[in-house]
């Protein structure tokens, strides 16, 4: 399989001969799979775009092409499972020169279909920016795994199980399996007396229940303790947390204070059988999740501000304060252009 780096370089220099490419962005987020609305949504692109080329008066060998560029497209869409671990994909092609290229996108901005001589691949770069290096932490109660993430691909940098993660078998204290804990670990509890319908614990229940707590807090210092080194020798932007623990949050009494800042969240996953395809769909579905709650905590604000005189609407409005240097925070809706005559803007006082 390409990397990204070598499918970039092929776009930039293949020489296309005046032939059309035909360039594709399609979002795959939850909301859009559902009943395969992504396929619906690029026949509706493919009919628009048709209408356009009628109009170009583009040569017949041209518009075979770009026809044959559609139906490949639709028969890549037509299967599920090319379109797992992504939440957009973008899809080039050529049929003149026997080219077709797909790129899996954590999103994308919004759904085109175009035909031109060349192809877009400037909404590559910028998500690619936009996405930086995600570091993915995996967690259960002995294993701990460590991975990047980023365009390219994924990979996995940490791997292991640890030893001591073991358990004595329920309200039994000691045992072979409770390792280093025969004779070390003793606890001195108050006599008590309780009513009819109170619960006597034990002293092995006791002790189990401790040995599972110091189990736990060890398990989260080690995994700290590694992820602090990892991100030592590889540096990343965004942090990603995934375990299927119920308690997997206490992990971020045991993380540097540079883990926490770059922490985005966490997913459900089951550390030790989880796939790639799976890992990668899921970190990228929570960075878009936290995306549009970042979109909806500016909306947000800029209606505060409005009121308080320090936003303002409008094109004409915009752009006067964009003359004067005044605009901190430009919102754009998603399918902005030129002649819709609504831009919310937020600005900063002077």
């Amino acid at each position: 399989m390409k990397t990204l780096r070598e499918t970039m370089e092929n776009l930039i220099n293949i020489k296309w001969d005046g032939h059309m490419v035909t360039s594709l962005y399609l979002r795959l987020s939850a909301e859009d799979r559902v009943d395969r609305k992504y396929v619906v949504n690029f026949k509706n692109m493919v009919k628009t775009q048709r209408e356009y080329l009628e109009r170009r008066g583009l040569e017949g060998k041209v518009l075979s092409s770009v026809e044959r560029d559609f139906e490949k497209m639709e028969s890549f869409l037509s299967e599920p499972a090319n379109l797992r671990g992504c939440g957009g994909v973008a899809v080039f092609s050529c049929s003149a020169v026997n080219f077709f290229e797909v790129v899996k996108l954590p999103h994308v901005y919004k759904n085109r279909l175009m035909v031109s001589l060349h192809p877009f691949i400037r909404e590559i770069a910028s998500i690619d920016e936009e996405l930086g290096r995600v570091g993915i932490l995996l967690v259960d109660r002995k294993h701990v795994r460590f991975f990047l993430l980023d365009l390219e691909g994924l990979t996995e940098v940490v791997n292991f199980v640890e030893p001591l993660a073991t358990r004595a078998h329920r309200f039994h204290s000691g045992g072979g399996m409770l390792r280093g804990a025969e004779g070390t670990m003793k606890f001195s509890m108050p006599s008590r007396i309780g009513g009819p319908s109170m619960v006597q614990h034990s002293f092995g229940e006791y002790r189990f229940n401790m040995r599972i707590k110091e189990e736990k807090h060890r398990l989260f210092k080690i995994a700290g303790d590694t992820l602090m080194e990892a991100w030592k020798e590889n540096e990343f932007d965004r942090l990603v947390i995934g375990s299927d623990r119920e308690d997997i949050v206490e992990i971020e009494n045991h993380l540097h204070t540079y883990l926490l800042e770059r922490l985005t969240g966490y997913i459900q996953v089951n550390p030790s059988h989880v796939d790639s395809e799976e890992l990668k769909e899921k970190v990228f579905g929570l960075i878009f999740e936290k995306s549009r709650e970042g979109e909806d905590r500016l909306l947000k604000e800029l209606e505060e501000f409005e009121g308080k005189g320090l936003a303002v609407r409008g094109i004409s409005e915009v752009l006067e304060q964009l003359y004067m240097g005044n605009v901190r925070l430009l919102l754009l809706p998603a399918d902005f252009r030129s002649q819709v005559m609504f831009v919310k803007s937020l600005i900063c006082p002077c």
